[in-house]
């Protein structure tokens, strides 16, 4: 039985991934009203696997279709590399305080 607070919802949308000053891509799949899981195939991010280490804290930021931009500070609950050979990667993420433009993207994709 599924444990989740909340119905997540399938999208795909170009994310920016950001730590510190560095910032990796990847793909928003799912989200959400409290949460996301995104890929990446960064390969600096591939490369360690503590980067995603639950409790790591990154900043997510994308584009919703009206143009604006979302911009989330979320943190690490799961990852897991991917086929084919790990080179993708899988992370879910808990977005802390999402923020009222996000929780209105939300509520209107739903």
């Amino acid at each position: 039985m599924e444990r989740r607070r909340s119905k997540r919802i399938d999208v795909r949308m170009d994310a920016e991934i950001i730590s510190g000053d560095a910032s990796y891509s990847g793909i928003v799949e799912n989200i959400s009203e409290h949460g996301l899981c995104l890929e990446t195939d960064s390969k600096d991010l591939l490369g360690t696997d503590t980067r995603f280490n639950p409790g790591t804290e990154f900043r997510v930021k994308f584009k919703i279709q009206s143009g604006e931009e979302i911009r989330l500070h979320c943190k690490v609950t799961w990852s897991f590399t991917a086929a084919p050979q790990g080179l993708k990667r899988k992370v879910g993420m808990k977005i802390i305080f999402p923020p009222p433009a996000y929780v209105d993207f939300y509520r209107n994709v739903t």
